[in-house]
C-alpha cells in the first residue's frame, strides 16, 4: 500500500500472487492470522508445513527503488516490479 502525503490517504495496494491466493483460507474476517488453519499439530513436521502456509500468503522483502520502478522479492517465491 502507497500512502498519499498529501491527501493522507492510500494512494494505491498491491497483493502479491501468494495474497490472492492463500489470504482468505489463512486469515480470520479481522484481518488477523488465522494460526489454526494453518498449523494442525505441534509435531515438528506439522510446524514446518504450518510455516511454510504462512510464508506462502507472499510478505513483501527488501524493497528497492530504481527510477520510477519498485522492486521486491516476496515470502511467495516471487520478485515483483511496480511502476
Amino acid at each position: 500500500m502507497a500512502i498519499d502525503l498529501d491527501k493522507h490517504a492510500m494512494a494505491w495496494s498491491f497483493s502479491t500472487d501468494g495474497a490472492n491466493r492463500y489470504v482468505a483460507a489463512l486469515t480470520k474476517k479481522d484481518g488477523d492470522p488465522n494460526y489454526g488453519a494453518a498449523f494442525s499439530d505441534t509435531f515438528y513436521d506439522d510446524l514446518v508445513i504450518g510455516v511454510w502456509k504462512m510464508m506462502s500468503v507472499g510478505a513483501v522483502l527488501s524493497p528497492v527503488i530504481e527510477r520510477d520502478v519498485i522492486y521486491f522479492g516476496s515470502t511467495d517465491g516471487n520478485v515483483y516490479a511496480i511502476s
